[in-house]
């Protein structure tokens, strides 16, 4: 009986970690970003991962070259219909580390 190889030895797809990234997004974008010891919405601003898109897209259009895109979601969406875009690999693994740090000004939670 042969064992599948392990998830970390199969090479990452572009859109399959693209379609990851949406979905959280997606959860990030409902909830408040943490700033010091409590939420941004009892500063009476209710700030959200949203509200951080353009800095994020910016920051991706200097580093990667990419642009033109609405939102986070557009730019992820794109991603998953170019199918062999394995040379986004690095634009998502930023993207990744960016949505990572907003999961932990949000208390932590790991989503």
């Amino acid at each position: 009986m042969r064992l599948a190889p392990p998830v970390a030895a199969k090479k990452l797809s572009a859109a399959v970690e693209a379609t990851r990234l949406l979905g959280k997004w997606t959860r990030l974008a409902q909830g408040h970003v943490m700033f010091g010891a409590g939420c941004s919405c009892g500063l009476g601003v209710g700030l959200g991962v949203a509200d951080f898109e353009p800095q994020i897209l910016d920051y991706l259009k200097t580093k990667h070259g990419v642009g033109g895109f609405a939102g986070v979601p557009d730019l992820l969406r794109s991603i998953v219909k170019e199918g062999a875009g394995e040379e986004r690999l690095a634009l998502l693994a930023d993207l990744s580390r960016s949505l990572d740090s907003f999961e932990e000004l949000h208390g932590g939670r790991r989503v």
